[in-house]
């Protein structure tokens, strides 16, 4: 994902090179912000009605629940980048009952496309993260920040609009924010090269994050016309959509990862050496975790409905397939997968009631699921039998 940072930063006056040349470089003086060319009045008036719109649909939390508020970021303006944050939040706003409570800010996708979402700039972010501040109980609530773009050896995340904006998010730019808008329980996820280095800044008890890479390594799967990276792949479209915990999810998704880049290298391998002699050999990115406890007690508070609702949606689909003589691999006796689903069904219900969710509420939140998993059977078979498969005792 490092390639091209150096034109995005360009106008930044920084180069994908760590240390203190770079910094010396840098007309903000390592504040978050970025050199900008105007909008036009009619996209800047689009861009506030946007903004102003996202920021008011945010419902306020409610005492005695534990609600998630969602931030996803797309900062570089290429398709893969918009798609991963708007797809990821779709599945968060599931995961955690916050389809009220997200918000999709975006880079756009390439000069001549429309926006959709608001500008991915540092006012926009950082103003929803007041207003999502403004809105949560901090003591209470849980945010879940995810950003993605290509990432420098400094651990800076780009900003770039090609030609118009260029800048940088770094580790400490985005706790600064959070201390600044006073939120106190955060899961970050950031997806980019060099990621790693917001693992140290962000290893304190109130704070899970995650990260596509260690701090000296580049992901992958960064390419304008794929849907998502291959971390984003992973984490969300396959590992999330199931019943398991976020820290689960995400050992699963490092052993998919691991997977594919396997393959890579073994394509690489292949080649003659000519060939390897002018690439870069595709080496495992390793994804970094740090958990802080006080984050992950909150984090099974929020997740434990979407986890239930997301079990009994499996174990319908699983069901239906074994009714019709088309069971998912181990999972043919209906009598059994009765049982499990009238038990996870009677959970989700159950978590429901706690969150103001009525039991039609749920039934249409499991039947939406369940159709999700039918439309990625194809795609996804193994993945899909797995979740079910572990939602047989939850």
């Amino acid at each position: 994902m490092a390639k091209g940072l150096a034109l995005g930063l360009a106008l930044l006056g920084t180069t994908l090179a760590s240390g203190e040349a770079a910094a010396q470089r840098d007309p903000l003086g390592g504040q978050f912000g970025v050199i900008e060319v105007a909008l036009s009045p009619a996209e800047a008036a689009r861009d506030v009605d946007l903004m102003a719109e996202s920021l008011g649909k945010l419902a306020p939390q409610r005492p005695g629940v534990v609600d998630t508020y969602v931030l996803t970021a797309s900062f570089w303006n290429e398709p893969v980048f918009e798609n991963e944050a708007s797809q990821a939040a779709a599945i968060l706003a599931s995961r955690y009952d916050a389809a009220d409570r997200t918000v999709v800010l975006s880079a756009g996708r390439g000069a001549r496309a429309q926006r959709i979402f608001p500008q991915a700039s540092p006012n926009n972010f950082n103003a929803a993260l007041g207003r999502i501040a403004k809105v949560m109980d901090p003591k209470e609530d849980l945010l879940v920040v995810f950003v993605t773009s290509h990432g420098g050896q400094d651990g800076a995340v780009a900003l770039q609009e090609q030609g118009r904006v260029g800048g940088a998010l770094r580790p400490l730019h985005l706790r600064t924010s959070l201390q600044q808008a006073g939120i106190q329980t955060k899961l970050v996820i950031i997806s980019a090269c060099f990621s790693g280095h917001f693992i140290l800044p962000f290893s304190n008890p109130d704070t899970v994050v995650l990260t596509a890479a260690a701090a000296d390594k580049t992901s992958f799967g960064c390419e304008p016309s794929r849907d998502w990276t291959f971390f984003g792949d992973a984490l969300f479209n396959h590992a999330m959509r199931g019943g398991d915990g976020v820290i689960a999810a995400f050992e699963q998704a490092r052993g998919i990862i691991s997977g594919w880049e396997g393959d890579m290298h073994g394509t690489w391998q292949a080649k003659p050496q000519s060939l390897r002699a002018r690439e870069p050999e595709p080496l495992a990115s390793n994804p970094q975790v740090a958990i802080g406890d006080n984050a992950m007690s909150v984090i099974a508070k929020a997740e434990s409905y979407g986890n239930a609702v997301a079990c009994a949606a499996h174990l319908s689909f699983a069901l239906d397939r074994a009714k019709t003589g088309r069971p998912l691999k181990g999972l043919a006796d209906a009598n059994t997968l009765t049982s499990a689903l009238s038990s996870a069904t009677t959970r989700a219900t159950t978590q429901g009631e706690t969150r103001g969710r009525s039991a039609q509420d749920t039934a249409r939140a499991i039947a939406a699921s369940s159709t999700k998993a039918l439309q990625l059977y194809q795609g996804q078979q193994d993945y899909v039998t797995a979740h079910a498969t572990s939602c047989m005792g939850a």
